[in-house]
């Protein structure tokens, strides 16, 4: 992997780990498409760089529900907290007793391209229920845990986790912001998982041989992720989620011409 080469893939982690895409799926695309031997340490710094976006975005709701954790000295009592606990179970539990068999068999261009489509369509039809919930205090123990089940199938590439965690949130009722916040909220522990695994399951080595890259990973997928996250909450009750709704129509279908 050269300069170039990280630049584009932390860009595009950036850019689509919140928008609803799939992040997964575009860096496997411009991986192929580059030739690129991405090593697992420059994941680790893709997922941190994001990570930290999402974190300092939201800065004032984890300072919020760190601080009522620590009066109430529960994780439950707080109604958020406890929400994105019970969200994140289904998919930390799936995640690490499916991950050999999705990296094995899953992580194709094929199963993109359906996946690209089948969850596009999702998307749609959620974008045709009305909304009656519109703040995150609305969201239920019940609500919270159907979006986790529905991230399980982020863990198949091409799916999105914020589209799919977006749709289950606006089929709940949600509005566009409460289900995109929500969703947001959820890659923290989602995220945060999936960096500390790689983490630890990386060779230290590479920390040193790889760290100019993975310096630059962080900060850019950072700089990237903070200003497309910025820019998702504030528009998307204008722009709602047709534009995306239609890119990963095209893009699935672009995909199954070429490869089937």
């Amino acid at each position: 992997m050269n300069y170039i080469e990280a630049v584009l893939l932390a860009i595009v982690q950036g850019l689509t780990e919140f928008l609803p895409v799939s992040s997964s799926a575009h860096l496997i695309l411009l991986s192929d498409y580059l030739g690129s031997n991405q090593n697992l340490f420059y994941d680790v710094s893709l997922h941190l760089g994001t990570l930290l976006a999402v974190c300092f975005y939201f800065r004032q709701d984890l300072i919020s529900i760190v601080t009522s954790i620590v009066e109430d000295k529960s994780l439950f009592k707080n109604q958020l907290s406890k929400n994105l606990i019970i969200a994140s179970i289904p998919t930390l539990l799936l995640g690490f007793i499916l991950i050999d068999f999705i990296d094995l068999y899953l992580r194709t261009s094929e199963v993109i391209a359906i996946t690209t489509i089948i969850f596009g369509l999702v998307l749609f039809f959620a974008t045709l229920k009305p909304s009656a919930k519109k703040d995150l205090d609305d969201i239920s123990s019940f609500d919270a845990l159907i979006i986790g089940l529905s991230q399980v199938f982020a863990l198949i590439p091409g799916t999105s986790r914020s589209g799919v965690t977006i749709s289950a949130g606006l089929f709940l009722g949600l509005d566009n912001k409460t289900a995109s916040k929500f969703s947001f909220l959820l890659a923290i522990p989602t995220i945060g998982a999936i960096a500390a695994y790689q983490l630890v399951t990386v060779d230290v080595e590479y920390l040193i041989e790889y760290a100019q890259f993975n310096l630059l990973g962080i900060t850019i997928s950072f700089l990237i992720a903070y200003g497309t996250i910025e820019f998702f909450i504030k528009f998307i009750n204008k722009i709602g989620f047709m534009p995306f709704i239609i890119y990963r129509i095209i893009l699935g279908l672009i995909l199954v011409y070429f490869l089937f």
